[in-house]
Parts: structure tokens; sequence; C-alpha cells
């Protein structure tokens, strides 16, 4: 995306649709700015980061501003906002309850409730996004000792 364009557009302008529990993939919608009857679906893989657009720009192989903004996006909505206060106990009762009421309403309904599926695909994202930080954070600390790492753990 082009610097004018990233000042033509903000997070506020993708209406978050929903997710789904199973693939852990959250969609957003806008409408195009270029035709009036097309709306863009983007959708952005909570596990591995990848987003799929289907605008215009998308279709001939350019990075459009609709994935520039889709994770930016997800962690404002009120889901992502209600577990990054959360210690990280709290958080792994919050999503193991999640979990288990998704599983028996899925099992007794067929269907499950959509406020608990959004949450608890916000509650994994987050999990996932903590375990990747304290993951981030090891080797530096091993290197900051000036020994070599082998020796460092051994010690």
């Amino acid at each position: 995306m082009s610097t004018a364009t990233a000042l033509l557009h903000s997070t506020d302008e993708l209406t978050f649709i929903g997710c789904d529990d199973q693939t852990e993939i959250v969609v957003f919608q806008t409408v195009s700015t270029h035709d009036a009857n097309r709306v863009n679906t983007t959708a952005l893989d909570t596990i591995t980061g990848a987003i799929i657009c289907d605008c215009k720009a998308a279709e001939f192989g350019r990075v459009c501003w609709h994935a520039d903004h889709a994770l930016a996006a997800w962690l404002r909505t009120g889901a992502m906002l209600d577990v990054l206060w959360l210690t990280d106990a709290e958080l792994a009762r919050y999503g193991t309850k999640l979990a288990g009421m998704v599983r028996i309403y899925r099992a007794r309904t067929g269907r499950i409730l959509l406020a608990d599926q959004v949450n608890l695909v916000a509650a994994r994202a987050e999990y996932r996004r903590r375990q990747a930080a304290a993951l981030a954070t090891v080797p530096i600390a091993v290197a900051s000792t000036g020994a070599a790492p082998d020796r460092a753990l051994a010690a």
C-alpha cells in the first residue's frame, strides 16, 4: 500500500463480521470506494497471521489497505480488548470455560452462541500472542549473558 493510500484509510473502516472457532479465522468487510455495489471481504487467520482480501488491489496481486489494517482492526474488537487486561491465569480459566461452553452447545444444539465463539477466538489469540512474546525474550536473555548459549543454559 502506498503512503498516500495509507493516509486515506483507517481500521475504523473495517467492520467485524464474525469468526470461526475451529479455523480461528476472523472476517471483516468494507464497502468499496471504487464500486458502491461491491463489498470487500478481508479474512485474518489468527493462528498464522495470513490475510486474504478479495478487493481489486488483491485481485491484481498488490497489497491492499484492508490487509494492512486487518490485524489492528482485530486487536480493537471488544472481544480482544476484554482479554488484554486478564492475567495469564485468568486468561487460561476464561478460555477453558469458553471452550467447554462451546463444546456443550455444539453437542446439544448443533450450533454455538456468536458471543462465545468470538470470545473464545479472542482468548486463544491473546494466549498465542503472549506465548510468542515470552518465547521472543528467551534468546535475548541467553545472548546477553556473554557466554556461549550452551554454557549459559548449563549455569
